[in-house]
């Protein structure tokens, strides 16, 4: 099968489903990740942020897809970080056009309930890119909405775990080498991401999410 995991910086793809994209390339599926931003805002110090920044994000990026087994290049599309939700249409152009090109079987892609705008944005951009394509969907969940967004997303999203202990390792070592975040990242964040033997990912409560289970290996 071919799937693509859509990542508005680099790195999401790491700590929200690095263990469950290692565990299917080593099932034999091709794995590919379209980098929406540039990520040149990465950082919490000013001075580090800008196109620096960004070049080295995505030589980090290149350095963790190996190690997690993905082979096949990603594709950057560079839209300026933080400011996605400015560029939705054209950059739903682009992601169109990749799925056209790739047919791919399965989509992971931001929940549109996310909190953070980069990451809301990647979800509107994948919901509308997949219009009309056969494609199994999952969301996941990086920035838990807030208030009666998070009582929505509840009602409306069922949760799908992926068993990833024996890839916990390797991801852990692939988000190692985006050293330019991983020094930021506090105990809490290192703990719900990085020390589970599960990653979280979302299907909509009308779809019946037992072939969708088969396809993850739950």
């Amino acid at each position: 099968m071919k799937i693509v995991f859509i990542s508005p910086h680099p790195d999401d793809e790491c700590d929200n489903a690095g263990g469950t994209l290692a565990k299917l390339v080593k099932r034999g599926n091709e794995v590919y990740i379209i980098y929406l931003t540039d990520g040149s805002m990465g950082s919490p110090i000013a001075e580090e942020r800008g196109r620096t920044l960004a070049e080295k994000r995505k030589r980090e990026a290149l350095e963790g897809l190996k190690i997690l087994g993905i082979r096949n290049s990603p594709f950057f599309l560079d839209f300026p970080d933080y400011r996605l939700k400015f560029h939705v249409n054209e950059a739903k152009n682009y992601v169109s056009e990749i799925f056209k090109s790739l047919s791919p079987d399965i989509v992971f892609y931001p929940s549109l309930f996310e909190a953070h705008p980069d990451h809301k944005a990647g979800g509107h951009i994948a919901k509308q890119a997949v219009i009309g394509l056969r494609i199994s969907e999952f969301t996941y969940l990086n920035w838990p909405p807030l208030n009666w967004r998070r009582v929505l997303w509840k009602l409306s999203h069922k949760r799908i775990l992926v068993n990833i202990k024996e890839f916990k390792e390797v991801k852990l070592k692939a988000m190692m080498r985006h050293e330019s975040q991983f020094r930021y990242l506090d105990k809490d964040y290192v703990h719900r991401f990085f020390e589970t033997d599960f990653e979280r990912f979302y299907v909509e409560k009308l779809i019946d999410k037992s072939h969708l289970r088969e396809i993850l290996d739950n």
